[in-house]
C-alpha cells in the first residue's frame, strides 16, 4: 500500500520539482540550439544572395557576326561607376535582342568587376532597297529568316557580293512581312557554295511569283543575271537538280559559241527549257 503521510508527500514533491526542472533546462538548451542554427542558416542565405558589389570595370564584347564596340555603346545603358547589382542583365537582354540585327543576346555578370555581353546575329542573304517618303533610296538587308534591318558594320565587298531582292506584292499592294525567305536562302546558299562563279553574276532574285506559301501551285523564284536575263527555279522542286541542269546547259551554249539567251526555265518537271534572243527555244530533258 502506498505510504501517504507527510514526509512520503514531501519526498514526491521534490522528486517532481526535480524533474520539471530538469525538462525546462532541456527545452531552454534546444531551444537555444535551434535558434542558433537558425541564424547560422540566415547568415549563410545573406552571403549567398549578396555578394560584393563592385563597380563595373569591363564590358567583355563578343559577336560571331560584325557589330563594332561603338553600336554596343549606343544600344546599352552602362553608367560611368554603375555597380554590378545595378546592372539589370534582363533589360540589357531586352534591348539588345530589340535590335533587328540582333538573332538573341546573353548578358551575364562575371564576378568581382567584368559584365559579358555575347552577340548571335541574323546571317545577311540579299539586299533590299527601299524608297523613302522624300523619293530617296536606301538600302537594307534581308536576313535568312526574312528579317529587314539596316545592317551595320558589314563591310562594302559583302554588301556588294548580296544580290537585290524584288519582293511579292500582296494582294492588299504591301510587301511586308517577306514570307517564305528560308527557302529562297537555300537557293542562294546552294549556288554560292556550288557554282560561286555563276553565282557572282546573280543581280536581282525576283519573287513577283513566289508568295512564300510553298503549298500553292506555280510558286517560282527568278533570278535575273548578268549573263542570262532570266533563270526561273521551281521553288517546291529539288534545287541541287535544278542547278544540275543550269550549269550543263551554260556549259553546253559555251561550246556553241555562247549564243545570247533570253531565259532559261528550270522550273519544268523532268526538263528545262531555253529561249534563245534570236526567238529560237531549245529543250534540256533531265536523265533522272
Amino acid at each position: 500500500s502506498r505510504v501517504n503521510s507527510p514526509q512520503a508527500r514531501k519526498r514526491r514533491q521534490k522528486r517532481w520539482l526535480k524533474l520539471l526542472s530538469m525538462l525546462a533546462v532541456a527545452a531552454v538548451v534546444l531551444g537555444g540550439i535551434l535558434w542558433g542554427g537558425w541564424l547560422l542558416s540566415q547568415q549563410r542565405e545573406t552571403i549567398q544572395i549578396a555578394p560584393p558589389s563592385k563597380p563595373i570595370e569591363r564590358v567583355l564584347f563578343d559577336t560571331d557576326g560584325v557589330l563594332p564596340d561603338a553600336w554596343l555603346g549606343a544600344t546599352v545603358d552602362l553608367r560611368p561607376g554603375m555597380s554590378m547589382m545595378q546592372a539589370d542583365i534582363h533589360g540589357l537582354k531586352q534591348a539588345l535582342e530589340s535590335e533587328a540585327q540582333v538573332k538573341s543576346a546573353s548578358v551575364e555578370r562575371v564576378f568581382p568587376s567584368d559584365l559579358r555581353i555575347v552577340i548571335a546575329e541574323r546571317q545577311p542573304a540579299m539586299r533590299l532597297a527601299i524608297e523613302t517618303a522624300d523619293g530617296s533610296r536606301r538600302q537594307r538587308i534581308v536576313a535568312r529568316d526574312g528579317t529587314v534591318y539596316d545592317g551595320i558594320g558589314y563591310p562594302k565587298a559583302t554588301l556588294k557580293n548580296l544580290p537585290f531582292v524584288q519582293p511579292y506584292q500582296n494582294v492588299d499592294g504591301s510587301f511586308f512581312p517577306l514570307r517564305g525567305i528560308e527557302r529562297v536562302s537555300e537557293l542562294l546558299e546552294l549556288v554560292r557554295n556550288h557554282e560561286p562563279k555563276v553565282f557572282r553574276t546573280w543581280q536581282v532574285v525576283s519573287l513577283e511569283h513566289y508568295s512564300g506559301d510553298l503549298k500553292l501551285p506555280g510558286q517560282v523564284i527568278e533570278v535575273r543575271s548578268a549573263i542570262v536575263p532570266r533563270i526561273l527555279f521551281s521553288a517546291s522542286a529539288d534545287f541541287a537538280r535544278q542547278l544540275d541542269r543550269l550549269t550543263y546547259i551554260l556549259e553546253y551554249v559555251k561550246n556553241q559559241g555562247n549564243p545570247s539567251i533570253e531565259r532559261i526555265d528550270l522550273s519544268l518537271r523532268g526538263s528545262a527549257a531555253v529561249q534563245f534572243s534570236s526567238g529560237r527555244v531549245g529543250s534540256y530533258q533531265s536523265t533522272h
